[in-house]
């Protein structure tokens, strides 16, 4: 009975031992080539020597292909990170097409990106966005978050009448964990861009993907164009 227990309990012991010696001989190479390169490394950064920096050169060489290799997949990801997720309230308007605007961050990039977008709209001659200094005259609070969970770069909240479908009041939001981390590659046009996208929701335009326009839900690679001009005017006729 003995023996045949043990012949029983012989295959299992045979396959853990195996595996055990399998795990334990893979440790002790990647201890090995681990010493070895540390060696190596201390070896490269503490000696002048012609072999010294050959090792360091090609040290370099792999960190920066692991680094474009992570670079490639932060790209990749950037290219999904909409301008913004606005709830579009069809046919919403100002009761006229002009409204007013208060800038609310003490940020001079964001400043400059809101000052020059109204001055755009304005430009359009189909919208007039006016500058005001007091908060409470204000129709847009054009302000700034950071969201790092949220894959957009910018918000725009609007309030609306349910009677007459009319804007009441808004505010809009530009996402400074995106737009002034230059790792995101926002150059200040873009930015800019970023912040005509977010006032032309408060001045009631929607998304527009099927056109050239500042409106597209992602990128802000746009600025102003006949598309948004032309739905503004059609909008406020």
């Amino acid at each position: 009975m003995k023996r045949v227990l043990n012949l029983i309990l012989f295959i299992p012991k045979m396959i853990f031992s195996f595996v055990l010696n399998l795990f334990w001989g893979l440790f002790k190479t990647i201890l090995f080539f681990a010493l070895v390169i540390f060696g190596l490394l201390y070896y490269a950064n503490h000696n002048d020597s012609q072999l010294a920096n050959q090792i360091s050169t090609l040290a370099n060489s792999v960190s920066s292909y692991f680094a474009n290799t992570s670079t490639d997949d932060f790209k990749t990801a950037l290219s999904e990170l909409t301008t913004d997720d606005f709830t579009y309230y069809s046919g919403s308007r100002w009761k006229t097409n002009s409204a007013t605007v208060y800038i609310e961050t003490s940020n001079p990039t964001l400043i400059t990106a809101y000052e020059e977008a109204i001055a755009n709209w304005n430009a359009t001659g189909a919208f007039t966005l006016t500058r005001v200094y007091d908060n409470s005259q204000a129709d847009i609070i054009a302000t700034e978050y950071s969201d790092s969970s949220s894959q957009a770069a910018g918000l725009a909240e609007m309030e609306t009448n349910s009677a007459n479908n009319h804007l009441i009041s808004g505010t809009v939001k530009l996402n400074t964990y995106y737009l002034l981390e230059n790792d995101y590659g926002y150059t200040l046009e873009r930015i800019i861009h970023t912040a005509e996208h977010e006032l032309g929701h408060a001045i009631g335009l929607a998304h527009d993907d099927n056109n050239t326009s500042v409106m597209e839900s992602a990128g802000s690679y746009h600025g102003i164009q006949n598309s948004d001009i032309l739905a503004l005017e059609t909008l406020y006729s």
